[in-house]
C-alpha cells in the first residue's frame, strides 16, 4: 500500500504543479474513439476519450474508458492521464504524460482461474497528434502500466475538432 501512496502523491505533485488558476480551462471540450492492441495479457482494446481542457497552456486532461478482450482475460478501466504537448507546430503535437489508471480484470473460466480483482496503479503515456484535413485529429499513443493491467498499449485515436 505504501507503493501506491507514492504513485498518488506523484499524480497529485504533477497535477498541482501543472495547474495555473489564472490559466485553468477546465470542463468538457470534445470527445473521440480509440482503439488497439494491449500486451500482457495479449488482447484487442477499444474506449473512447474525453478532452476535459487545459489546467495551463500546453497540459491537458484527456481521461478515457477502454475494455480489453482476449488472452483469457477481461480488462475494464478508466485512465485518468495528464499530457504536456510539447511545441505549437501546425502539423502535429507530441506529447508526454502520466496518472492514474483504475481498473477492473476478469479472468476467464476456461483458464481455471476464473478469478476477478479490482486495481488502481500508476501509468505512462507518449503519443503523437495531428489536425486531419476533414476534420477532427489523429493521435497515436503508448501507453505503459505497472501493475495488473495492459504492461504496453499501443492505441489509435480520433478527436472530434474542438468547436
Amino acid at each position: 500500500m505504501s507503493r501506491l501512496r507514492w504513485y498518488g502523491l506523484f499524480t497529485g505533485l504533477l497535477l498541482l504543479a501543472s495547474s495555473s488558476p489564472s490559466l485553468a480551462e477546465l470542463g468538457y471540450q470534445t470527445w473521440g474513439l480509440r482503439g488497439g492492441v494491449g500486451v500482457d495479457p495479449d488482447q484487442g482494446v477499444i474506449g473512447i476519450h474525453w478532452h476535459l481542457g487545459n489546467f495551463t497552456q500546453r497540459t491537458r486532461l484527456q481521461p478515457n474508458v477502454e475494455v480489453g478482450f482476449g488472452d483469457n482475460a477481461t480488462i475494464a478501466s478508466l485512465a485518468i492521464p495528464v499530457h504536456y504537448r510539447f511545441g505549437s507546430n501546425p502539423n502535429y503535437t507530441p506529447y508526454a504524460g502520466g496518472g492514474v489508471l483504475l481498473g477492473y480484470i476478469n479472468y476467464d473460466k476456461d483458464k481455471g482461474d476464473n478469478s476477478s480483482d479490482w486495481f488502481i496503479e500508476p501509468l505512462a503515456v507518449v503519443g503523437i497528434e495531428w489536425p486531419l484535413s476533414g476534420g477532427g485529429d489523429l493521435c497515436v499513443e503508448l501507453d505503459l502500466s505497472f501493475g495488473d493491467a495492459h504492461d504496453a498499449k499501443l492505441m489509435l485515436g480520433w478527436m472530434r475538432r474542438l468547436r
